[in-house]
Parts: C-alpha cells; sequence; structure tokens
C-alpha cells in the first residue's frame, strides 16, 4: 500500500512511526483504500461507522446539517487529515456530521477493532498513542471553538480567532481556510453581520484584509 510522503508527514496517526514498519501495520491491520468522486459521502449522518478514515489524496469536508436544513460545516482536511476517529470510539458509533469528498478523494479506512486488537508491536503502540493523543487535540479544539461561540460580541469573536491563528505564523498574520460564509458559519453568525464587521475593523485600524488573509494591527 503506497502512502506519499506528503500523508506520512501530515497525519499524526503515523507520528514517530518509520516507513517499513508502517507498511506491515496496516497490513495486520486490514487497512483498504477507496476512491471518492467530487460530491459523494464518505461517512453519512445518522449512519455507523466502524473504521478510522485517512485522507491520501484530494480534500473533504464535514457538515452538520440543523433543523432548518441549513449546512454548518465543522471541519475540512486535506493529505493527513483523519477522520471517523471520534465516531469510533462511540458506542453508538453513528456520525453527526456528513463528510463529503470536496475534490475527488482517495481515502484510507483502518478498521477500529483491528486497532484495539491489535499485536502489541512496538508500531502499534505508536499507533495507539498517536490516536489518543490526536483525540486530546480535537478535544481542546472543540473547546476553543465552544469559547468563541460564548463571546458576546462579534468583533471579539473575530479578534479571539484570528490571535489563536496568528500564533502559529507570528507578526500577527494569518490566512484562513474559510470563505466569508463557512467562517461565518464557524463563528456562528450572520455573513452580512461578519462582511461588516471586518469593514469597520478595518476603518477603526485593528485589521488588514486581503481576501482570506489577515493581519492583526493592534492586538
Amino acid at each position: 500500500m503506497e502512502i506519499s510522503q506528503e500523508v506520512m508527514e501530515h497525519c499524526p496517526l503515523f507520528t514517530q512511526i518509520p516507513p517499513p514498519q508502517l507498511q506491515r501495520l496496516l497490513e495486520e491491520l486490514a487497512a483498504g483504500t477507496r476512491a471518492y468522486e467530487c460530491g459523494e459521502a464518505l461517512v453519512l449522518a445518522g449512519y455507523e461507522n466502524h473504521s478510522i478514515g485517512v485522507v491520501l489524496e484530494g480534500r473533504i469536508e464535514a457538515y452538520k446539517t440543523e433543523p432548518g436544513g441549513s449546512q454548518l460545516m465543522m471541519a475540512r482536511m486535506g493529505p493527513g487529515g483523519v477522520f471517523g476517529d471520534v465516531i469510533c470510539g462511540s458506542r453508538s458509533q453513528k456520525s453527526p456530521v456528513t463528510v463529503v469528498a470536496a475534490t475527488p478523494v482517495r481515502a484510507l479506512w483502518i478498521p477500529y477493532a483491528r486497532v484495539l486488537g491489535g499485536g502489541g508491536s512496538p508500531a502499534h503502540t505508536c499507533f495507539l498513542q498517536n490516536l489518543i493523543a490526536l483525540l486530546a487535540d480535537k478535544y481542546f479544539a472543540l473547546d476553543r471553538r465552544l469559547e468563541l461561540l460564548m463571546v458576546r460580541t462579534l468583533r471579539e469573536k473575530l479578534l479571539r480567532y484570528l490571535q489563536s491563528e496568528a500564533v502559529r505564523e507570528g507578526d500577527g498574520r494569518c490566512k484562513t481556510p474559510f470563505t466569508r460564509a463557512q467562517l461565518a458559519a464557524y463563528l456562528g453568525c450572520d455573513r452580512s453581520a461578519l462582511c461588516r464587521e471586518l469593514s469597520r475593523m478595518q476603518r477603526d485600524g485593528l485589521l488588514e484584509v486581503h481576501g482570506r488573509s489577515f493581519r492583526i494591527l493592534k492586538p
């Protein structure tokens, strides 16, 4: 099974597992690949999922459908992205989100039952440690998002979000993966209100805005 260098470097499940050991581990876990066309669903909300997915090629997006029928984007991932891992650990194993191929996608599927019942090799032990660390990271990412949703004013939501993203880039700069509509959904606000507030923040000298790129002028 061929795993690209990009996936090896960016997939948190494969951290510190040498390529030869990883190939043997994937064989032991009965992992398999499948290709998807753009728009095809990899995981459906309300249905069980018993495997951990890894994006090998292309990009996926996860959506949660609200009662009114509108869709809230929960995540988007490229090569190395891991999905379905939280669902597999649930007793119900029914997905709360639908995962869709945003481009043509090739995905790796790892049966969760084989992960739990592995042979205890060093590679398998490392894989389990990586999985636990990944689940912890996703918990804290969700906690940060909940903190954003609890903030009362849209301006403060924007500043907190952009500051957290800018920490990675330095110099108060960051580039978000979201369109304006997606960013509004992420922050739990109206798209028009978001655009108006960004314009006000530029006028007030707080931000420089260039498409999806931002620079915080006054932290």
